[in-house]
């Protein structure tokens, strides 16, 4: 596997972990200023000032007792550009409730990246879920 798609695939690892922990100045390093994210029943969040938004939103839902997990990756990469699909599983738990880890959610993601000053970010965010009845604390 070349360097281009290891990176892509770190990069990914990154932005689930920040979004996991609710870390949005790490979250917004993983996209570009005019990054979009969408997930059907969660909506869109656009640009950094949008990524905040969502990554406030997920930790106040979550109350951080989430992790995403990614797998099945596939990276095309065409000189600064690369697109990266994958798997994802979402594990959630509520131990105050007596609720142990499991399976909150799945589906892919389809990820277009750009590379910046050497870095890959990403650009555009599509996460297509297997049920798109989420949670409807979610929703507006």
């Amino acid at each position: 596997m070349t360097t281009d798609k290891l990176d892509v695939i770190e990069m990914h690892s990154r932005y689930c972990q920040a979004l996991d922990r609710g870390d949005a100045d790490s979250l917004v390093a993983v996209f570009t200023e005019d990054a979009a994210w969408t997930c059907g029943p969660m909506g869109t969040y656009r640009n950094h000032d949008g990524i905040r938004e969502l990554c406030k939103l997920t930790a106040e839902v979550s109350g951080g007792a989430v992790m995403h997990t990614t797998s099945n990756h596939v990276v095309d990469v065409d000189g600064d550009t690369a697109r990266l699909r994958c798997y994802l599983t979402g594990i959630s738990w509520d131990q105050a409730n007596g609720v142990g880890p499991h399976v909150g959610g799945a589906g892919r993601y389809e990820v277009s990246l750009v590379r910046q000053a050497g870095t890959w970010k990403i650009r555009q965010m599509d996460i297509h879920l297997i049920d798109q009845a989420m949670d409807d604390r979610y929703k507006a």
